[in-house]
């Protein structure tokens, strides 16, 4: 390996360690859970609140320990159940088939919570 080589590598781990503690530590946790179903607001959630969510018979959201996940999908893949929790501003679980996206908010954004159900 040329001396080259080694230094394009070792800044290519340098920029990724970088990016992981950008990700890891610049994240806000976000104080609402923004559900929506088929593209209109479903409902908005307190984060730090116990509760869950059924979206008929199609979906359920957990909101604990100041996360939430989709706990059950009857979607083909179960994609979104494997994403797991969340619970940093702007992070996401979309359910595609059933058209459900659970979204996190700090409600500082201009797409924040209007309304506050829970």
């Amino acid at each position: 390996m040329k001396k080259a080589d080694v230094i394009l590598a070792l800044a290519a781990c340098g920029a990724c360690l970088i990016l992981l503690a950008l990700q890891l530590f610049g994240q806000k946790d976000g104080e609402f859970v923004v559900v929506e179903v088929g593209g209109e607001i479903y409902g908005t959630y307190a984060l730090d609140a116990e509760d869950e969510i059924m979206i008929g018979n199609t979906n359920c959201i957990r909101i604990h320990d100041g996360s939430v996940e989709m706990k059950e999908a009857d979607c083909p893949d179960h994609l979104c159940i494997r994403q797991g929790r969340i619970h940093a501003d702007g992070q996401m679980i979309v359910c595609l088939p059933n058209r459900v996206t659970v979204r996190v908010s700090s409600g500082e954004d201009e797409n924040g919570p209007d309304a506050y159900a829970g």
